[in-house]
């Protein structure tokens, strides 16, 4: 069993997937898709697929328009030949210097989509700025995800580099992708990616972050102890509590939908896959918070 750290950030352990949405694919032009009476943010723009094949992987994927101006993404998750990657991006330059956050409406079939930002002064191939959105087995997810949620990523690995809010007059790319090792068809319906400025209701309470890093360092040395369970229920409680106490924002805050997802996916697991699980949410909370 893995050692537990005090502090750690990030969301995925050893990635060894580049996930390249810096590289070329199939267009969908923005001709194409402007076929809704009143046409939704997506159904504007120019969209194109980035797949694993890039990098020798055997991923597949196809955009079409649905009949709400929608973005419809079919394909198949491969993880053979070291793949295991889809995803599609937009290229335009883009001023959001006057807003907090995006609003994203999926349909992701429990898919955990990672929603994906570049800036046009701080271009990172194979990488870019990503915040964590696990979807619903059923249904559309509608998140609002302050810009303090994405961390820089390169290659699926955290890495250091100035906040995206740094760069809001300069962003460009913006993309959404799957990375999370779950091969076969999948589908995804893409309905709203817009900039929004952020509504209390929707924001992450400060107080959040003493609750979890007093949860965290009572939680790493029972986890490095043998007691995975007893870690796994320490992080639980932290986590609900900051539900209960409406630090989380409400059902459409991205924080309380990566808070609910992690508690209702840690309840399936072993002990040992659900202290991970639960981690893994509540250091990407406490990295909106930093």
């Amino acid at each position: 069993m893995r050692n537990l750290k005090v502090v750690k950030i990030g969301w995925l352990r050893g990635a060894l997937l580049a996930l390249a949405l810096g590289l070329g694919g199939v267009t969908l032009a923005d001709t194409d898709v402007a076929v809704a009476a009143a046409p939704s943010a997506v159904a504007a723009l120019s969209w194109t697929t980035v797949n694993d094949t890039v990098m020798g992987g055997r991923s597949d994927a196809k955009l079409e328009k649905g009949p709400n101006g929608e973005l419809v993404w079919t394909g198949n998750l491969s993880l053979e030949n070291n793949g295991g990657f889809v995803s599609i991006r937009s290229q335009k330059a883009r001023d959001w210097s006057a807003f907090d956050g995006v609003e994203v409406a999926v349909e992701g079939g429990g898919h955990d989509v990672q929603v994906s930002l570049q800036r046009t002064d701080l271009w990172m191939r194979a990488g870019g700025y990503r915040a964590m959105v696990p979807t619903a087995k059923k249904g559309v997810t509608r998140v609002v995800i302050p810009f303090t949620a994405f961390q820089l990523k390169r290659f699926g690995r955290s890495i250091q580099g100035p906040p995206v809010t740094t760069g809001l007059k300069n962003l460009g790319q913006i993309g959404i992708l799957i990375a999370d090792k779950r091969p076969g068809p999948f589908k995804v319906t893409l309905s709203e990616f817009k900039p929004v400025k952020l509504p209390k209701t929707a924001q992450l309470a400060a107080d959040t972050k003493p609750l979890l890093m007093a949860a965290i360092q009572k939680g790493v040395p029972v986890f490095n102890g043998g007691d995975a369970k007893g870690c796994a229920d320490i992080y639980r409680d932290a986590l609900k509590a900051a539900a209960d106490k409406g630090h989380l924002g409400n059902a459409m805050a991205w924080s309380h939908r990566l808070a609910s997802a992690a508690l209702d996916k840690a309840a399936t697991e072993t002990p040992v896959d659900a202290a991970w699980t639960l981690r893994r949410a509540m250091d990407g909370l406490l990295f909106a918070l930093r």
